[in-house]
């Protein structure tokens, strides 16, 4: 597999990555022009940009870019860094975002809904359910880099720390199972992580929430502001498929940082109506 398929492959897997480029070389450089090395959160290198002290300061550059999600251009001269070959280079650092990783908890008609919704605006949905049938309702297949679409993993509510890489890799999550008691026994165990999550929503009237964050409180929680319940924002319809687009709107907002109505409840924020607020 070349550089650029792997590159593929980790943005279809919504996993982050940051590519060095040799931009520029002057005489003495131990690199050509056009080298590259790739970097991977967990440490993994493929490739080179000449070998060495260059390489060793490559790596660490883009061990930090990686945290900062940032691209850089760096200018080396090679004297400088104890190699007597002398010489110049330039490295372009250039930061690598996989797809944004969705976790769908509940695979019924809402989410069966909200799944193709949220994938043609760039998001890497899986689905977690605990009904084996639930893998019948969403199509299998191969994209054109052979990853496997329609990610659904059956499994027990109770036990979400079987699926911990994929929660740690996901900064949305969506809360739609088929019983309320899952959907509190799901959401505790989110919280318990500590994670801070960019976009947690959960299905539900104003007054499901309203109870479901008094539960919450008793068992010692706070409300965190990612937390979004009754979820969407305020388009009318109640169709799966509405509730869908409503809900999907949202979550493409807020990965936008754009500001707009919110149909939820939350302690920390300022009530416009009796049924809408807005992010403050």
């Amino acid at each position: 597999m070349n550089i650029y398929e792997q590159i593929g492959r980790l943005v279809e897997q919504g996993r982050r990555a940051v590519l060095v480029t040799v931009a520029e070389t002057y005489s003495g450089s131990p690199g050509k022009e056009g080298f590259k090395l790739l970097l991977t959160p967990d440490g993994t290198v493929t490739g080179t940009v000449g070998g060495g002290a260059v390489e060793h300061q490559a790596i660490e550059e883009a061990k930090k870019l990686l945290k900062l999600r940032k691209n850089r251009i760096l200018p080396i001269t090679l004297k400088d860094e104890g190699m007597e070959c002398g010489g110049k280079m330039t490295l372009f650092f250039e930061y690598i975002e996989g797809k944004r990783n969705f976790i769908l908890f509940g695979g019924g008609h809402i989410g069966r809904a909200l799944k193709p919704v949220l994938e043609s605006a760039g998001f890497r949905v899986t689905v977690f359910d605990s009904r084996p049938e639930t893998e019948d309702y969403f199509k299998k297949g191969k994209d054109s880099i052979g990853n496997t679409e329609g990610g659904v993993i059956i499994g027990d509510y109770n036990r979400l720390s079987t699926i911990n890489d994929e929660i740690e890799m996901a900064d949305f999550c969506f809360i739609a199972t088929h019983g309320h008691d899952y959907d509190f026994t799901v959401l505790s165990q989110l919280l318990n992580l500590k994670k801070v999550f960019k976009y947690i929503g959960m299905i539900g009237s104003k007054t499901k929430a309203a109870v479901l964050f008094k539960k919450l409180e008793k068992k010692g929680h706070s409300i965190p502001d990612y937390l979004y319940s009754p979820a969407g924002i305020k388009i009318g319809g109640d169709t799966a498929g509405e509730i869908a687009i409503s809900i999907a709107a949202e979550v493409v907002a807020i990965a936008n940082g754009m500001d707009t109505i919110h149909m939820r409840i939350n302690p920390g924020l300022r009530a416009d109506d009796n049924n809408v607020q807005r992010f403050v």
